[in-house]
């Protein structure tokens, strides 16, 4: 054993190998090997870790040349932390020896060499006879590391056939089984993910509308609605478990992103009734979520352009192109007069037909106008959001995250808070003086509230200019060795692939109402004509006014240069 200790880490390929033949189970490591045979040839496994860092005798160290299956083989020596999740995955079997005294320490180096990896299958050899309160104690400890795929024998093995395991749901309960010849991979390592038995699943909401909602029933309790906590129901029901609130009577104001972060680093939930983004913010901490349930872009909600005005819309009867096509004809005319003498008449209709047309055009196009006003042109960038008088509210967490070069070379184009219920009570309240940014997710639930109305206020904005952040995959905020990552990947892809997310995700409006957070109403008023004032006449008011200037000015002109004549004599 001194020559192991020299080389701590060490990696090996084995050949493999026939199954265990009668005589090799007369030997002193026939059961082990039996045991370790059968686990290895598992189908979800696809290498194993040996960890033994004390020189004391380990029977599971003369299974690896046979046993293994030709798996590849990776032995630590050391005390030492290696980081395994960087070259191994979930398909791993961790082989442990471990002394009876010092148990505690290198359990927990074992620990933190499994990050990521905490649910792998791990057996346990503790040194000396079999000892019932410090294998309770050590099962115990594994709990409280989220390894939950533990069995532990003892180095009395041969004689006892022993295998301890522990139920970790509803509660910590220690199972002893006796190995046999007829014993089953499953029956040692079940999957203790897949029922829960009434067991409670920690959960804190963020309270961010319509993720999820918290409000008053009609009897005055608190209740929670939203996509996510369908979400959270259906997996609770799917696994035999029960909800069990962290929160649930908060101080009626959402958390935010760090927030809900250290709430899962800190251990106490089991999964956060939350998703988050994944590539914005503090990118450092994305093991800390899920895999991703969602993927949305984050672009700008902007108030609908306003009608144009009366007076603007007298000013834009007539374009452009209309007055130069009659200078082209005015033009025409006078070049053209001299030789028109002998067709007076055909002249006369051509003005009266050229009038028509004109009149018909201006007419058609005024009372059109009127009828169904245009809109100001679109804001389609943040250069042009300066320039309007609209600007996007916004908290300085969600300000901070945008590039930087945007938010410097645009800073104008902002209105920022601290306060986040600001933002959440103007966005509901549809507070058309800013625009707001938001994910597409949740402007779903703002296109379903304006579909009830005659004319939305808002539109979603999906310019290169106006979307900061584009396919962002949200996930749920888990403690990064949860036994629920597991299995909530799974389920979240049977959601995708069922299309219940989608189906809760678009219920989002109707669970505002039933909640009182918003109600069916047409937000904006109808059009209605109304007679023409003083005001809407400016405009015409005033080209009157500048072409009268100018007549009286060019006939005073005109009488100023007759006069200067007659007085000179000529």
């Amino acid at each position: 054993m001194s020559s192991l200790y020299s080389v701590p880490f060490s990696v090996t390929f084995y050949e493999p190998v026939k199954p265990v033949t009668e005589s090799t189970k007369m030997s002193q490591f026939s059961i082990h090997t039996d045991l370790v045979s059968r686990i290895s040839r598992g189908q979800d496994l696809n290498s194993i870790f040996f960890y033994s860092p004390t020189e004391g005798k380990c029977l599971l160290e003369g299974t690896l040349s046979v046993a293994t299956s030709g798996l590849p083989l990776v032995t630590w020596y050391s005390e030492m932390t290696l980081v395994l999740n960087g070259f191994l995955g979930e398909g791993t079997l961790v082989l442990a020896c471990l002394p009876g005294l010092r148990w505690r320490d290198l359990l927990s180096s074992l620990s933190k060499s499994l990050k990521y990896l905490r649910q792998v299958k791990i057996l346990i050899e503790l040194e000396g006879d079999r000892d019932d309160i410090l294998v309770r104690q050590v099962l115990e400890f594994c709990q409280s590391q989220d390894m939950i795929n533990v069995n532990v024998i003892f180095g009395d093995f041969i004689i006892t056939q022993a295998v301890y395991s522990f139920e970790a749901y509803p509660e910590f309960e220690m199972v002893s089984q006796i190995f046999a010849e007829d014993s089953q991979v499953f029956s040692l390592y079940p999957d203790k993910m897949s029922d829960l038995r009434g067991g409670p699943i920690r959960t804190m909401p963020d309270y961010s509308e319509p993720n999820t909602i918290l409000y008053e029933d009609k009897q005055g309790n608190r209740q929670i609605l939203g996509y996510l906590w369908d979400v959270m129901e259906a997996y609770a029901r799917k696994h035999n478990a029960r909800l069990q609130v962290v929160n649930k009577y908060a101080d009626d104001r959402s958390l935010n992103f760090i927030e809900v972060l250290d709430v899962g680093r800190s251990g106490i939930v089991d999964v956060a009734a939350s998703i988050q983004p994944m590539s914005m913010g503090v990118q450092d901490r994305y093991h800390e979520m899920s895999y991703p349930v969602d993927l949305t872009s984050w672009c700008t909600m902007l108030p609908v352009e306003r009608d144009l005005d009366v007076s603007e819309l007298l000013s834009r009867v007539m374009p452009y192109r209309t007055f130069g096509f009659l200078v082209l004809l005015w033009i025409c005319y006078e070049v053209l007069r001299g030789r028109w003498r002998r067709h007076q008449r055909l002249q006369k209709i051509g003005w009266l037909v050229l009038a028509t047309m004109l009149s018909s055009n201006y007419l058609g196009r005024l009372f059109t106008f009127l009828s169904n006003p245009p809109s100001v042109p679109p804001i389609d960038s943040l250069a042009a959001l300066i320039e309007s008088p609209v600007r996007i509210f916004s908290i300085r967490t969600e300000y901070s995250s945008i590039e930087f070069t945007k938010r410097t070379k645009y800073s104008a184009a902002f209105r920022l808070t601290y306060k986040q219920s600001d933002l959440i009570a103007k966005r509901n309240s549809m507070n058309t003086s800013f625009g707001y940014t938001i994910t597409n997710t949740k402007w779903k639930l703002f296109e379903e509230q304006q579909k009830r109305s005659s004319r939305p206020l808002f539109r979603y904005s999906t310019s290169q200019d106006l979307c900061f952040y584009e396919m962002v995959p949200f996930g749920f905020v888990i403690p990064e060795n949860s036994p629920h990552r597991t299995t909530m990947h799974h389920f979240s892809l049977q959601l995708r692939e069922s299309g219940l997310f989608d189906l809760w995700v678009s219920r989002g409006f109707s669970y505002m109402v039933r909640a009182g957070k918003m109600h069916f109403a047409d937000l904006r008023m109808r059009y209605r004509a109304e007679t023409l004032n003083i005001t809407d006449l400016r405009n015409v008011f005033m080209v009157f006014g500048v072409g009268a200037v100018v007549s009286i000015t060019l006939f005073a002109c005109e009488l100023i240069a007759n006069w200067i004549k007659l007085w000179l004599g000529f």
